[in-house]
């Protein structure tokens, strides 16, 4: 073995080197796609101005590999300086993994500011953040933040980034009666979600209100159909609990008799 062996000893140590080296190249392509779509974004460039750049400089690096990788594919190319190739891709590692970190502390940020982000990945949330602009972004994320909300209702025209309804998977309907900032949407998504939520809070308690009023003024089935189901469960069980109690306060347990064939005939 004398003959080769300084020669095998040299091989061993440039598939060992280009080994580790692949290793570190491979981490940095899945770390380089999963930031790159994010950095694209222009909100997220202003939002993490720091971060930009670095992915920046990392990003102008990673091509410049690929880019002489293809003009010249041969693998022990890569490793004819020695480790500076891993070094490089070892020092892009450390930064992405800086920049995740950055970005992982931005989200906790925006969920701290608007709690309800936590019911959404960091995909999804990214995906939101990414378009903070366009507020019609955050649709089809809202089901996970508001149970049972489809989707909101905008203006038209001059008035396409202002509130104006609710909306449940099922069609239901829940108007915006208390006024929302017609500006609201232009501003940070989390400050205008929270807008959002007092005005479902709002909104609903209103909507119960109203049912309840309404509820002595129509033929039963009419008034059901007439109202979103929330509402008509809540009034419900508020004229049960008291048509009950008026029952047992009148005539006892013949009262309650009565009352249970008026249910009957109602359902």
């Amino acid at each position: 073995v004398a003959a080769l062996r300084a020669e095998a000893e040299g091989w061993q140590k440039q598939l060992a080197l280009f080994s580790e080296t692949l290793d570190e190249w491979i981490t940095v392509q899945r770390n380089w796609m999963y930031l790159e779509t994010i950095f694209c974004a222009e909100d997220i460039q202003k939002q993490l101005p720091v971060e930009s750049q670095k992915f920046n400089l990392i990003d102008k690096t990673w091509k410049a590999t690929l880019k002489a990788t293809n003009e010249d594919p041969k693998v022990i190319s890569c490793i004819k300086d020695g480790p500076m190739l891993l070094h490089q891709f070892q020092h892009s590692n450390k930064t992405l993994e800086d920049i995740q970190k950055s970005l992982e502390d931005y989200l906790q940020t925006k969920r701290m500011a608007f709690p309800r982000f936590y019911f959404l990945s960091n995909d999804d949330l990214l995906e939101i953040l990414s378009q903070t602009r366009d507020p019609h972004a955050v649709q089809p994320h809202l089901i996970k933040c508001f149970d049972a909300v489809k989707n909101l209702s905008f203006g038209e025209g001059d008035n396409s980034k202002q509130m104006v309804a609710l909306n449940s998977a099922e069609g239901e309907k829940v108007p915006f009666n208390s006024t929302l900032d017609p500006q609201a949407a232009n501003g940070m998504v989390e400050k205008w979600l929270l807008q959002v939520e007092g005005a479902m809070k709002e909104n609903v308690s209103l909507q119960c209100f109203q049912g309840h009023a309404d509820y002595t003024k129509r033929p039963r089935l009419e008034w059901l159909l007439n109202w979103p189901g929330q509402v008509v469960l809540g009034v419900d069980q508020v004229f049960w609990t008291l048509e009950v109690e008026e029952a047992l306060d009148n005539r006892g347990l013949q009262g309650l008799r009565e009352y249970e064939k008026k249910c009957t005939e109602q359902l």
